[in-house]
């Protein structure tokens, strides 16, 4: 029998390698699945020697071992395990992920075999034993060291895959230097993450969605729907097998995507036969819509976040910069309407945008005093909305990487000097500017209390817009940032 070791880097219910190892167990192969886990920005650190040595210790004898990225954040830590394991173990080491995908010319300088789409196939065809040149979807160096890429095949059929649970009988985490039972960990695990939709129809400037849907075009539907009995089957295994499980997270790009007819079929099915409180659902603000809010509500379903991305309040760097469409009135109508109704709302803002002026910063400004001002009208919960502040970072093979690079934004060391040493959030001590003080205004401000209101003054004073240009001109809120920092 093969042995296949799916090494991951993410978090632990990582969907990738759940549905690369279901598919490889089906087809009789042995699975193993290894986490790497650490602290928060671990990813960042390399692996001590004893675990490359635990690494290579049980990947001796396999036949081939795939490196799962996420992110690019995770390659300096993909580069060790790679290397390491090509000098101790005789495994083929094939790599895969969406940044990968997006730019396998730049992942073939560290690895010798890369999926240039879905892994399922390409993966099984490498440990057949058929030649590099006869698979396809497979990028790799030939024997005079030359990057080959060959076509992509057309897109899974994702209802004929085999059911992508989490391994937890040949599952590990690799910590301390030791291979850990995933099965002895499980009461560990609180929340389950699933997909229902895969695929995001949106082509923002900053995301690899966009570089995703020119690779796929022509190879099948992009946007494919999960069905509900799948999806429910799928999660009520994770509540028999997992016996700690408070929560369900729907990973989907956009949760809303579907139909009032097959989100009710969904909500239905869920409250019989899963009934956990749902941890948080994601969508495009165009697709929230009150009826859609209401079934949610009418099901009986816990739902503890709604994330929705913002990104920017500026018209114009939304639509000229992050190529989204963007219109004040619907956020602010649609942030009321779930407030209104007890929904926590997360906001995601990118910030710290070499591209955005200071009128684009003010334009922000007057949008969340204006979100503040409405939910004041509001009798609902203490903390109605949150901003999630991340810095704006530039991911080879995105539009506006390249973008930046021809503006002399970045420079070609950016991924050494950036992306190989922190995450996007803005908690690091640099992150301390006017833009952080402002979103962190307005996280107090949305609050009740006497603070909230101090907050919310604030903001109201930085609506003169000659105070708002002095003090954006030359930063001069960075000290306060640092103390709002504590609050």
């Amino acid at each position: 029998m093969k042995h296949a070791v799916l090494i991951n880097n993410s978090y632990l219910e990582n969907l990738s390698v759940r549905y690369l190892g279901a598919y490889l167990k089906a087809w009789g192969v042995k699975v193993t699945t290894i986490h790497c886990e650490g602290k928060q920005d671990a990813v960042f650190n390399p692996l001590p020697e004893d675990s490359l040595k635990a690494l290579s210790a049980y990947c001796r004898n396999c036949d081939l071992v795939g490196i799962s990225l996420l992110t690019t954040h995770q390659l300096t830590r993909a580069i060790q395990i790679n290397d390491h394991l090509k000098h101790t173990t005789a495994a083929k080491i094939i790599w895969g992920g969406v940044p990968v995908i997006c730019d396998p010319r730049f992942y073939l300088k560290y690895a010798d075999y890369i999926c240039l789409g879905e892994g399922e196939t390409v993966v099984e065809q490498l440990l057949e034993g058929i030649e590099p040149a006869d698979i396809p979807g497979l990028g790799y160096r030939d024997g005079g060291n030359r990057i080959q890429l060959n076509s992509i095949p057309t897109l899974l059929d994702l209802g004929k895959l085999p059911m992508p649970h989490l391994e937890t009988e040949n599952g590990y985490i690799l910590r301390d230097g030791k291979l850990i039972p995933l099965k002895a960990e499980l009461g560990r695990l609180i929340r389950y993450s699933i997909l229902s939709v895969r695929g995001c129809p949106y082509n923002c400037s900053y995301c690899l969605n966009s570089k995703l849907k020119s690779i796929f075009s022509g190879k099948g539907p992009y946007i494919r729907f999960i069905e509900t009995a799948r999806v429910i089957e799928e999660l009520v295994w994770a509540k028999e097998n997992l016996p700690r499980l408070r929560e369900i997270i729907f990973d989907d790009d956009d949760f809303f995507l579907r139909t009032e007819k097959e989100l009710k079929k969904l909500l239905k099915t869920y409250a019989e036969k899963v009934d956990l409180p749902i941890y948080f659902i994601q969508s495009n603000i165009k697709h929230i819509t009150a009826s859609k809010v209401q079934l949610i509500i009418e099901s009986g379903i816990p739902l503890k976040h709604f994330h929705i991305g913002l990104q920017s309040a500026s018209s114009r760097t939304n639509t000229t910069v992050f190529n989204r469409a963007f219109n004040k009135d619907t956020f602010i109508r649609t942030i009321k309407m779930l407030a209104s109704k007890g929904i926590s709302v997360t906001l995601h803002v990118i910030s710290d945008n070499p591209y955005e002026s200071i009128p684009d910063k003010y334009e922000s400004l007057l949008f969340y005093h204006d979100v503040v001002r409405e939910l004041k009208k509001l009798p609902t919960i203490d903390i109605p909305v949150e901003i999630y502040d991340h810095k704006l970072m530039f991911y080879p093979g995105a539009k506006l990487y390249a973008q930046a690079r021809k503006d002399g934004v970045i420079s070609g060391d950016y991924i050494d000097d950036v992306l190989l040493k922190r995450n996007t959030l803005r908690t690091y001590a640099d992150d301390v500017d006017n833009d952080a003080f402002v979103l962190k205004l307005f996280n107090i401000a949305v609050r009740k209390g006497r603070l909230s209101w101090i907050a919310y003054g604030i903001i109201k004073i930085l609506r003169i817009r000659p105070i708002f240009n002095v003090v954006s001109r030359y930063n001069f809120l960075k000290p306060l940032s640092l103390i709002l920092r504590k609050v």
